[in-house]
């Protein structure tokens, strides 16, 4: 196994980049404080909130640490179908006091503002959720030292990974919590994925890059299964 990336932490531990505004600076330094690697969601921020989060973290720990961006998404749903649907809850949301969120406010997240930042404020680690990004960002990302890491829920999608040119994978099992970070929305592929520990082993017999291991690990046992498996870090 490589050890690019475990050489950035003592401990195999990575903390996991939780949009919503759970992971906090504090958190974060405190993470790589204590030997592991301290992780920034930069989903559902802007490219300055995302860029102001990455001053504090650095005010607060000169260890290394990561930001997670959320990849673009294409337009799979069926635009006149949404449009009927927002209709049938109009009512519900005047009963509530409420507006219907737009559905296309997300789909970018700001990826291409918060790419800049990274490259102009390289930071040791970046990671991707829902995607791969293009060979040309993951190299640019390289060249100013940011180790990159693409999350992936299958063989096929931690093979894609290594087409791309990242620097390692970080294998999603099914127990992830609110949502694995798939490549393709598909509501028939719902809970049809792999467990972490079968994902990870057989990711290890296909795919020569490291592994972050994710999903569900709360206890010091689950991750050393998990490094058993083959993952580099969890």
């Amino acid at each position: 196994m490589s050890s690019a990336l475990t050489d950035l932490f003592p401990h195999p531990i990575v903390q996991a980049p939780m949009a919503g505004g759970v992971s906090v600076p504090r958190l974060a330094a405190a993470v790589s404080e204590a030997g592991g690697l301290g992780f920034l969601a930069a989903g559902y921020k802007t490219a300055d909130g995302m860029y102001q989060e990455i001053k504090q973290l650095r005010s607060l720990t000169t260890r290394p640490f990561g930001v997670n961006l959320f990849m673009p998404q294409p337009e799979y749903a069926d635009k006149a179908a949404v449009d009927v649907y927002a209709h049938q809850l109009a009512g519900e949301a005047t009963w509530y006091e409420t507006e219907l969120g737009d559905p296309d406010s997300g789909r970018e997240d700001g990826y291409d503002a918060k790419l800049s930042v990274l490259l102009d404020n390289p930071v040791k680690v970046a990671s991707f959720h829902f995607g791969i990004p293009t060979p040309e960002v993951l190299d640019s990302l390289r060249r100013a030292g940011t180790f990159t890491l693409v999350t992936v829920t299958t063989v096929e999608e931690a093979l894609a990974v290594e087409r791309a040119g990242a620097d390692a994978v970080i294998a999603q099992g099914v127990e992830a919590g609110g949502h694995q970070g798939t490549h393709r929305d598909l509501p028939e592929h719902d809970g049809a994925g792999l467990g972490l520990l079968s994902l990870v082993a057989q990711i290890r017999e296909t795919v020569n890059l490291p592994i972050v291991a994710a999903g569900g690990l709360m206890r010091g046992s689950q991750i050393a299964a998990a490094l058993a498996a083959g993952a580099s870090a969890a």
